[in-house]
C-alpha cells in the first residue's frame, strides 16, 4: 500500500529567537493534505506574526475546501488590504487531493520548488512576486496525477540563497539529486538538505531555513493506520525553573 509522507524541518536565523517562517499541515475536507509554507518579510517576531496571519487565513480556506490557486489570492487580498502594501510574505501550499487523484504545488515565493518525476528532478522557478505588495496577484500552479515516487519539495529563500555569502551558493536541484540517492525518506531528504544549507552558511544561518518534502512512497505492508510525528527543540529559557514552578503556568 503506498504512503504519503511528509518530512520538514527548520530552523531560525543566526542569533534570532523567533523565525518568519511558518509551517501548517492540515487535511483536506475531500480527502488527503495540505502542507503550507509561509515566509514573512523580515525575520524575529514581526515576521513570525505575519507568517501566522498568512497561514491561518490559507489553513481556514483549505479546510472549507477552496481551491489553492483561490486560496493564494485570498491571502494576497488579505494581506495587500489589511496591511496596505507595504509589506511582503512568500507563499507555498503542497496539496494531496486524493478524491481527484492529483499532487499539486502553488506557489507565490522567489525561491525554486522541485518535482521528482519518473527519477527525474524538475526544477519548478516561479516568477510570481510575494503575497502583499503587488495588486490582483495570482499564484502559479502545477500539478500531476497521485502515484508512487512522486516527490515535492519547497523551500525558503533562506535555504535557496545559503552560501551567496561565503561563495559557496549551489544548485539546489543537484543537491536534492544527490541526497535522492541515499534519502529513502522525505524526513531524511528534508534534513539532508537544511543540513547542508547550514554548513554552507558556515553554521551561522543567514536568514530563516525550511524545507519540506512531500513523498508518495511505496510500501509493501498494508498498513492503514496515520502517524504524525513532530521533534521542537526547547531552549533553557522555555522551560520552568523550580522556583518559576511554584507559581504556575
Amino acid at each position: 500500500m503506498a504512503q504519503l509522507r511528509v518530512g520538514i524541518s527548520k530552523i531560525n536565523r543566526y542569533a534570532s529567537r523567533d523565525s518568519g517562517d511558518t509551517v501548517e499541515v492540515v487535511e483536506r475536507p475531500s480527502g488527503g493534505l495540505s502542507v503550507v509554507v509561509a515566509d514573512a518579510q523580515g525575520t524575529g517576531l514581526a515576521a513570525k506574526l505575519l507568517s501566522n496571519l498568512v497561514t491561518s487565513k490559507a489553513v481556514a480556506l483549505l479546510k472549507e475546501g477552496a481551491r489553492e490557486t483561490a486560496v493564494h489570492e485570498a491571502a494576497h487580498d488579505h494581506l495587500y488590504h489589511y496591511k496596505g502594501g507595504r509589506v511582503s510574505c512568500t507563499l507555498a501550499t503542497i496539496s494531496v487531493d486524493t478524491r481527484q487523484r492529483c499532487c499539486s504545488l502553488t506557489l507565490n515565493s522567489p525561491a525554486p520548488a522541485y518535482l521528482l518525476l519518473d527519477g527525474e528532478i524538475v526544477s519548478v522557478e516561479d516568477q510570481t512576486p510575494p503575497l502583499g505588495i503587488t495588486p490582483g496577484l495570482s499564484p502559479q500552479h502545477v500539478s500531476v496525477p497521485l502515484e508512487p515516487g512522486v516527490w515535492m519539495v519547497v523551500v525558503t529563500d533562506g535555504v535557496s540563497a545559503a552560501g551567496s555569502r561565503t561563495g559557496q551558493q549551489v544548485d539546489l536541484g543537484v543537491e536534492i539529486s544527490r541526497h535522492l540517492q541515499t534519502a529513502a525518506e522525505p524526513v531524511a531528504l528534508a534534513r539532508c538538505v537544511l543540513e547542508d544549507a547550514v554548513r554552507r552558511d558556515q553554521g551561522r544561518p543567514a536568514d530563516d531555513m525550511t524545507v519540506v518534502v512531500l513523498g508518495v512512497v511505496g510500501d509493501d505492508v498494508p498498513n492503514e493506520h496515520r502517524t504524525m510525528e513532530v521533534r521542537v527543540p526547547l531552549r533553557a529559557d522555555m522551560l520552568h525553573n523550580s522556583e518559576e514552578l511554584s507559581n504556575g503556568c
